[in-house]
């Protein structure tokens, strides 16, 4: 059942303080949703949870990068385990919501398919805006939730799409700057990189896009990863790699742009290759199975189809486009397969940014429009 009013839980404080506020607040809700998560890692691996994560820490090295790179948002995380009285590997691997899909399928000796997530973005007359339908396993839901974050010694206030107990999914801040995010299963991973919720809630205590691209640039990304990115004046298309961070060109006449779950720009994708030609000798009805379930390459073409258009590209537009059914771009609850968790649609205006979010379906949730004042 969809959120049609999302809890908004304000973080202050130090870092260690706002993830125990974040823990106690919302211990029980986190509870349910690890237990959860471990249940659909014994569903999809086979192996006991603890298991997992005892495998995962072995064969990846997360920490010295996060540690490196975002240390505060290390020390939030450890406040979520003591506030929630989760163990902190768990509530750890629970922020590592890009990283761990890739592990699945080195664990499967397989690739599942890259399905998670459509955005689309503009700057257009005085104003950006970004949108996404935010996608992820059946499980998420019923959690989801805005942190707003106010940054200590600072007059950075973000607000961020995510569900109990992990740091972010996506989001804005109140001098307009944006991130919407969509999984490329298929690009070159990095065991040793910054996961990709480290990085969202990183961009989001810059106060300019010039800021953020620096950062992007300068990092090691873990997970293939296409990220849209904005301030109040202009919008920027990154698809970030393990080796790789290239830009992705928008339309241009009118400065729009559009992603799914395939590359576009990048080829950084050699270990996807050598699986997939590895697939096609040994599993080829495999293949086959997952070229039918892949949508990334229908939700792109319906989405070239309406962003193209002569249509001015705003918030009630944006909300259309996402609420497609016909690729479909809006996705709902299956026996199998992604669900749309929530919409946001993102104004990056320097006066008065403005969130426009719904927690769950855009075609059948209402929306509501958060601001910073």
């Amino acid at each position: 059942m969809a959120i049609f009013n999302m809890r908004v839980l304000t973080l202050e404080g130090t870092p260690r303080e706002r993830g125990r506020q974040h823990g106690e607040e919302l211990r029980e809700a986190i509870g349910r949703h690890l237990d959860l998560y471990r249940e659909n890692i014994q569903q999809e691996t086979g192996l006991d949870a603890q298991v997992f994560f005892d495998r995962f820490y072995v064969e990846t090295d997360f920490l010295p990068a996060i540690e490196r790179y975002t240390p505060d948002l290390l020390e939030e995380v450890r406040g979520i385990a003591e506030g929630s009285g989760r163990n902190f590997d768990e509530v750890l691997a629970r922020q590592l919501s890009d990283e761990d899909p890739w592990f699945r399928q080195i664990i499967k000796f397989g690739r599942a398919v890259p399905e998670n997530c459509s955005c689309l973005g503009t700057r257009e007359g005085e104003h950006s805006l970004i949108a996404q339908n935010m996608d992820s396993w059946p499980y998420y839901d019923g959690f989801q939730m805005l942190l707003r974050v106010r940054e200590p010694d600072s007059d950075v206030e973000s607000l961020v799409f995510t569900v109990a107990g992990k740091l972010s999914l996506a989001g804005m801040n109140n001098h307009g700057v944006g991130i919407c995010c969509n999984t490329v299963l298929q690009f070159d991973f990095n065991p040793r990189g910054l996961p990709e919720d480290f990085i969202v809630r990183k961009v989001l205590q810059q106060k300019n896009l010039a800021d953020v691209l620096t950062f992007m640039h300068s990092i090691p990304h873990a997970s293939g990863q296409n990220y849209l990115l904005g301030d109040p004046g202009r919008v920027v298309d990154l698809e970030c790699s393990a080796h790789k961070v290239v830009e992705v060109p928008s339309i241009p006449d009118t400065k729009r742009t559009y992603h799914t779950n395939h590359p576009l720009v990048n080829d950084d994708t050699q270990s996807w290759n050598d699986l997939w030609r590895r697939g096609e000798l040994e599993a080829p009805q495999l293949i086959e199975q997952m070229k039918k379930g892949m949508t990334t390459f229908t939700r792109f073409d319906a989405l070239k189809g309406i962003v193209e258009t002569d249509l001015p590209l705003d918030v009630r537009r944006a909300a259309e486009i996402l609420s497609d059914h016909t690729a479909p771009i809006c996705l709902h609850h299956l026996q199998r397969g992604n669900y749309t968790l929530g919409c946001l649609i993102m104004e990056l205006n320097a006066e008065n940014p403005r969130l426009n979010a719904a927690g769950g379906p855009p075609c059948s949730t209402p929306f509501r429009t958060y601001t910073f004042e």
